[in-house]
């Protein structure tokens, strides 16, 4: 396989509160309305079109969990370490241009919304295509001032609430790797909001 580069050109990121009150709602979904992450768009969530412009860098990042078992070592035999892997955890990284001037702007937002759980939508080459990702989150509030006379910045790590579901590939070959393990590739013939699902093996 040759080596392959990706940029970010055309990101978006959007956040939404999670209604429970919500029609239908389940606490599986991943996104508003239980969409899927080839059929969400970044009209679903509240603040869709007006965070992307403020991102500077948003990423997924998973930590592994790793525990080592040492057994001591005996007079027959040195000393052994077993590593068991537990569940890994994710966070959405975000680094945003601060903007505290405007009354309903981004800072704001994330502060008055601290703590609480809200629907994520990642999308490293626009709206409605792949590469992306959905998940939920818990709403970290940003950085509040800082140097004089520099663009200030805002970094974030958003804690994933459950493994993201992510979609992999282009326009033309993608598949979707669901939080749960299962995975399925989008109808290639179908519109970004109706998109048929055909099971694949994992």
């Amino acid at each position: 396989m040759s080596s392959t580069v990706f940029k970010i050109e055309t990101g978006v990121l959007a956040l939404t509160l999670v209604d429970p009150a919500a029609v239908g709602y389940l606490t599986s979904w991943q996104a508003p309305a239980g969409k899927e992450v080839d059929a969400v768009l970044l009209t679903d969530y509240a603040s869709g079109s007006t965070l992307s412009c403020q991102v500077t860098s948003g990423a997924l990042n998973a930590t592994p969990n790793t525990t080592d078992d040492v057994t001591a070592a005996t007079f027959c035999s040195p000393e052994e370490t077993t590593t068991s892997v537990g569940v890994t955890s994710y966070t959405l990284d975000v680094a945003i241009l601060q903007d505290p001037q405007i009354a309903d702007g981004v800072s704001a937002w994330l502060f008055e919304n601290d703590t609480k759980e809200a629907f994520f939508y990642l999308g490293l080459a626009g709206d409605g295509v792949p590469p992306a990702s959905i998940g939920r989150v818990r709403v970290v509030a940003g950085a509040f001032g800082g140097d004089a006379r520099v663009t200030l910045v805002a970094t974030m790590t958003l804690p994933v609430v459950a493994k993201p579901d992510i979609w992999y590939g282009d326009a033309t070959t993608n598949r979707v790797v669901k939080g749960d393990g299962s995975a399925y590739t989008p109808a290639a013939t179908a519109s970004s909001s109706s998109r048929k699902r055909e099971t694949v093996d994992a």
